[in-house]
């Protein structure tokens, strides 16, 4: 029986009419002719379910997000199936709000405690589930407040698995984590978060068994509490996954909306219709999936009238040989115009200070920039909202017309500008190579560890805290990671933070976006998990490091990932220099060798203090990675007066036989440097085309999407099902990436870096790079033969600053290689800061008591003498009882110590430590009448645990002793948001210094 999906009719679907598919469980309209495939014939895999549990829940209508709780409480071990009771369910019954927080306490019988942001989670849950109900779309965006958020969407809360594999077996198990409100996607918001799910496969489990792991998520359908989800997309180490409007012994209840469910074939074709995209490979269908899952803020919804297609601009003439023009070709790829009207509307919905000139985003099938329209007429703040979308930026063909649900601008972020910039290791190589002096890069890296170290280490004012505060506060980026997790997913989209992290664009990791740094805070003791996070936190309580071990042995750790910062992983601030989006020339008036840079905030020289918003003369600019010796190039930076309204972007020609861009490494954020010392010396190294026989080197899926319909329409309905879902998770796959990365690095350190070895292996790298996009694959023959000759060999600089424990015969080369020479000049530097921080340990004195920490201790223990003489003895008996209660928990704290000992039982450790500080956290059992506040008790009980042990003390009640120290020395009270909100500016600190 012929099953054709690409002739299905692509139906235009909205939030308010969905087309539905009869199926056992689900709510359907027999007629309805929207599935073509079968997911009921796929074998079930249960991430957690028991039939029994699942009718009371049906009856009872325990929201989703306490099933959530449940399941997960199944499926990490912390109770069975047969433990939950129609009794517990009772008190399961109202809003996620009121119930999901109450689960492991009804379910264990130990007392829980939540943080606000674990609590906000439930919250999400409820307005996400009133949005469901109402069925307006509102999850999308745009409609206002709802039930207490103002500018309200959906999609925001993360329902994660991770992938594992059963211990002494060799089978393989979904474990559910903690849902987390962290971003949002236009999957999440058009469906609602509860019906994503991702799971999580770990690096070393994928490549052990990664043959098993996609065999695992090609064959099955998964059920969670009678929801049976199947994937759709694979991309960096995760399978997402959707619910089906199918049910596993979970009967249709429309009081949860499971009537608004898409079928599996509607959600396809209201993203990625087979019909409208039959002329794609089929490996690029599958990767279109991801710009559904871009991290992104619904701003504007534009009329379908207002959105206009137009062709790119290209080198001419055409000197590519016919058919669709090469990237390098392409002066305008990936960038398209939108209006000021536009512009401004996003302005106001988040709150930005000024218009941006452009901005990166999705919007129906496409993706990429835009920029402000050339026209005068299109750049008035008033009027219609209008967009043009190029042709290199459409992805996905979809209906016309364009439902409301694609025609929402996806905000991934504004353009701006960030700096100073850092080197890396590729970029210093290529820095060398065309002509720069390893002395200037030796007297960067010298000054910048000076700067940033010598407020740290400096402690011989009386203002010197705040100084070392700050410096820890910028070394940990911890003020900005406090406004990134309060932003959640808006981080990018709100401008903060820095364009990229070292790292992230060569991994291709550019939709986490939340770069969050605040590892949580013990909800019982009060510490944060963070190491800056926690030495601020006794800073600014007023420890001070020569008079506590703890915090000298924090600051030490800190002064250290700082250090090793420089040394390793030569993360070199070069001050003369920024990163902004690259943009075409809107007026082609740029010469070839030509950019334009304007920034709304002046940059100051270091020298002459003078302030410029414009960067004129000879500049270098460089992407990430940077491989090739032409990845970075010397160009003239102009002041054209046409350009003058495009602030904080980087302008590229429209004009030469190759874009600009494509002589740089990929991505869309540019380096821009001015720094003479570089500058001055560097060549441009002309342009490094990619070598004969790379494209040979893959496998590709040359498949089309019509050529898999006929192919599958030949095949059973659940052989078809699983081809089906073997194309949408191509992108789980060992692109192998990063083994690449090294091969490239070994191959210039022993054969220089613009041998034919190493630059056959930047294009092997940057082709796996791309892979998830072109859905090419290294040949397994070709990549053993470069594992062979590129696999067992370790440059000494690599060995130097990284895993020492990997089996790499470590070569030394000579000459002496640039990163060989930093690496020692960075470890001479770096033992002479630590042997200088040596003379602050000398000086910490050690085994005296802090009398303020004792204070609560000895007063309580005097009121309690001078009672017990008036004949009043419960003051003397409620001590007694808090001694008690400390030195059994410290017994305990011990235990945990001593387990830490244990390799054996070193996963349980963490547990231990929690353990103890939630039992010392409770109030102890008083054989009498309870004289002391409750807030007496809490300090009584720190400053007596401060007087048996400082790390048992600050283990079990860090909040507590904080709060002693800071009341001592004079404290002014603040709450967590005002004092999370706060930091020390340098004008401050200038005027401190002084």
């Amino acid at each position: 029986m012929k099953r054709p999906i690409v002739h299905t009719e692509s139906s235009s679907l909205s939030p308010t009419k969905v087309r539905k598919t009869g199926s056992e469980g689900t709510c359907a309209d027999p007629s309805s002719d929207g599935q073509t495939l079968d997911a009921d014939t796929l074998d079930p895999y249960i991430i957690a379910h028991d039939q029994r549990v699942q009718s009371l829940l049906d009856k009872k209508r325990v929201p989703w997000g306490t099933i959530f709780e449940l399941a997960r409480g199944v499926t990490n071990g912390s109770w069975l199936w047969s433990d939950v009771t129609a009794d517990y369910l009772d008190q399961l019954c109202g809003t996620n709000a009121e119930t999901a927080p109450r689960v492991s306490q009804i379910m264990t019988g130990k007392r829980t405690k939540m943080s606000v942001e674990a609590m906000e989670v439930w919250a999400e849950y409820d307005r996400e589930q009133a949005a469901i109900m109402e069925h307006k779309g509102r999850g999308m965006g745009g409609m206002g407040l709802w039930h207490g958020k103002d500018n309200w969407y959906g999609g925001k809360i993360q329902q994660v698995g991770r992938l594992k594999e059963a211990t002494g077996k060799r089978s393989l198990f979904i474990q559910l984590e903690q849902p987390e409100v962290r971003r949002s996607h236009r999957f999440g918001r058009y469906l609602g978060s509860r019906r994503i799910l991702q799971v999580k496969v770990p690096d070393g489990l994928f490549r052990q068994r990664g043959d098993e792991v996609r065999r695992f998520f090609e064959s099955h359908k998964f059920i969670l509490c009678g929801r049976v989800f199947l994937p759709f997309h694979a991309k960096e180490g995760g399978v997402y996954m959707v619910e089906t409007n199918n049910g596993f012994g979970h009967q249709c209840n429309p009081h949860e909306g499971d009537h608004h469910r898409l079928a599996f074939m509607d959600f396809i074709n209201w993203h990625n219709p087979f019909r409208l995209n039959s002329h794609q490979p089929i490996s690029k269908w599958s990767a279109r999936w991801a710009l559904g899952l871009s991290t992104s803020v619904p701003t504007i919804l534009f009329e379908d009238t207002n959105i206009h297609y137009i062709e790119d601009e290209y080198v001419t003439p055409a000197d590519w040989g016919g058919g669709k023009a090469p990237a390098e070709k392409t002066y305008t790829d990936g960038c398209g115009w939108i209006n000021g009207a536009a512009l401004t509307q996003i302005m106001r919905r988040m709150g930005y200070s000024s218009r941006p000139t452009a901005v990166q985003g999705r919007i129906g099938g496409a993706k990429g920039m835009w920029v402000l329209h050339p026209d005068p007429m299109e750049q008035v703040a008033d009027g219609g909202c209008k967009i043009w979308i190029r042709s290199s930026q459409s992805k996905i063909s979809l209906p016309k017309p364009i439902p409301d649900s694609q025609r929402i601008f996806e905000l991934l972020a504004p353009s701006r500008v960030t700096g100073p910039s850092r080197l890396s290791a590729q970029t210093i190589v290529n820095l060398i190579h065309n002509g720069v002096s390893g002395e200037v890069i030796r007297k960067l890296m010298a000054h910048g560890l000076q700067e940033e170290v010598k407020d740290l280490v400096d402690w011989s004012s009386p203002e010197s805290m705040l100084r070392v505060w700050r410096a820890v506060e910028k070394a940990g980026c911890v003020v900005i990671s406090r406004i990134q997790r309060r932003a959640a997913g808006e981080v990018r989209a709100l401008g903060i933070g820095k364009l990229r992290q070292f790292g992230k664009q060569e991994q291709g990791n550019e939709d986490e976006g939340d770069m969050r740094k605040f590892a949580g805070r013990n909800p019982f003791s009060g510490q944060p998990l963070g190491l800056h996070e926690t030495t601020l936190e006794l800073l600014q309580a007023g420890f001070h490091p020569l008079k506590l071990r703890q915090l000298c042995s924090k600051l030490e750790k800190v002064l250290t990932m700082l250090l090793d910062g420089y040394v390793h992983k030569f993360h070199i601030p070069v001050m003369e220099s920024a990163e902004a989006y690259v943009v075409p020339d809107p007026y082609g008036v740029l010469k070839e060798d030509e950019i334009h840079f304007r920034s709304s905030e002046p940059f100051i020289d270091p020298i002459t203090g003078a302030q410029k918003d414009i960067i004129i003369g000879p500049v270098l600019v460089s992407r990430n990675p940077t491989r090739l010796p032409s990845d970075i190039q010397k160009v003239t930076a102009v002041s054209h007066p046409a350009l003058a309204n495009y602030f904080n972007v980087i302008i590229f020609p429209i004009k030469g036989k190759f874009t600009l861009a494509s002589y740089l490494g990929g991505g869309d954020t540019v380096m821009l440097t001015w720094c003479r010392e570089l500058v001055d010396n560097f060549k441009n190294f002309s342009r490094c085309e990619e070598p004969k026989g790379i494209r040979e080197a893959f496998e590709r899926e040359v498949e089309h999407v019509r050529d898999f319909d006929r192919r599958i329409s030949n095949l059973s309905l659940k052989e078809a099902q699983q081809a089906l879902q073997k194309v949408l998770i191509l992108g789980l796959a060992e692109t192998r990436v990063g083994l690449y990365s090294t091969y490239h690095d070994l191959a210039v350190y022993k054969k220089g870096y613009n041998s034919k070895e190493a630059i056959q292996l930047a294009y092997m790298f940057t082709t796996c790079l791309d892979s998830a996009k072109t859905g090419l694959r290294v040949k397994e023959d070709v990549f053993l033969r470069d594992r062979k000759t590129w696999g067992s060999e370790q440059p000494f600089y690599a060995q130097a600053q990284g895993d020492k424990k990997k089996k790499s015969n470590v070569i030394q080369r000579n000459p002496p290689f640039i990163l060989d020479t930093l690496v020692e000049y960075g470890h001479a530097l770096k033992q002479n800061y630590l042997k200088e921080y040596q003379k602050h340990w000398n000086s910490c004195q050690d085994g005296e008591v802090d009398e303020d920490l004792a204070g609560p201790w000895k007063v309580a223990r005097a009121m309690a003498d001078k009672a017990k003489a008036a004949n009043l003895t419960v003051f003397s008996s409620n001590l007694e009882d808090i001694e008690m209660h400390v030195q059994g928990l410290w017994d305990d704290y011990r235990r945990a110590v001593s387990a830490t000992k244990d390799t054996s039982k070193s996963s349980s450790t963490n547990d231990a430590y929690t353990e103890v500080a939630c039992k010392f956290s409770q109030k102890p059992k008083f054989r009498h009448f309870q004289a002391f506040s409750d807030g007496d008790v809490h300090l009584i009980k720190a400053s007596l645990a401060a007087d048996i042990s400082l790390n048992f003390a600050f283990s079990v009640a860090f909040k507590d002793l904080c709060s002693i120290k800071a009341q001592a020395s004079g404290s002014v009270p603040f709450t967590h948001l005002f004092a999370e909100s706060m930091g020390i500016s340098k004008k401050v600190m200038q005027i401190i210094s002084r």
